[in-house]
């Protein structure tokens, strides 16, 4: 029995094994990611966007929907005291005080951290405003309360588990800055991991035969 143990317990390393992709957005000069650790599957795109209420035949959705706005401008960065926003917490910061902005992944992520950072504002809303989490049904997964009138509203959050995100809406009147957020692949399955055990037991039967 002594012989499995090295085996079985690479195994449950293996169940406990998560590679992590962090995407840090300083938005200096644009809406690019710096993205370390893992690289990110699939890709992400961030837009300004509108709530659509109605479907391709016009009969009102089961929910509304965020969409990118094709006709908006390109996302914008800037000096939040040329709006009368107050400093910025570091450099420019990301404009969504006209426009909510969307961050759109092709391939849905399993999000384990958030953070994000206001200007130094004293505008926008203090209450009803939310960062919000949406997955490809457009279905609500998570909001984070946010607290527009607060200079420096930080959010922090480093122990998410949320699976499926293909969506994430930061709300409009406020400009944003250092948002920082991490996803993780799934750990294999329990069925591969016991099949991993099973196998290197019986790799040591076969040994002790020979």
């Amino acid at each position: 029995m002594k012989r499995f143990l090295p085996l079985l317990a690479l195994a449950a390393m293996c169940a406990s094994t998560q590679a992590a992709t962090v995407l840090n957005y300083s938005f200096s000069s644009d809406a690019t990611p710096n993205v370390s650790g893992d690289s990110l599957v699939g890709t992400v795109s961030a837009a300004y966007a509108y709530i659509e209420t109605l479907d391709a035949n016009g009969d009102p959705l089961p929910a509304p929907s965020y969409r990118p706005d094709t006709t908006a401008p390109a996302i914008t960065v800037g000096d939040p005291s040329a709006r009368g926003y107050g400093a910025p917490i570091s450099g420019n910061a990301l404009d969504a005080v006209d426009q909510s902005v969307l961050f759109s992944f092709s391939t849905p992520q399993n999000i384990s951290a958030f953070g994000v950072t206001l200007d130094n504002s004293t505008l926008g809303t203090p209450f009803g405003t939310a960062i919000e989490f949406y997955n490809a049904l457009d279905t609500l997964l998570y909001s984070i309360d946010v607290n527009q009138t607060s200079p420096g509203f930080s959010v922090s959050q480093s122990s998410l588990a949320l699976s499926g995100v293909s969506k994430v809406v930061l709300p409009a009147g406020a400009f944003y800055d250092n948002l920082s957020l991490t996803t993780v692949s799934a750990a294999p399955e329990p069925s591969r991991v016991l099949l991993l055990g099973f196998g290197a037991c019986g790799a040591v039967f076969r040994r002790r035969r020979v």
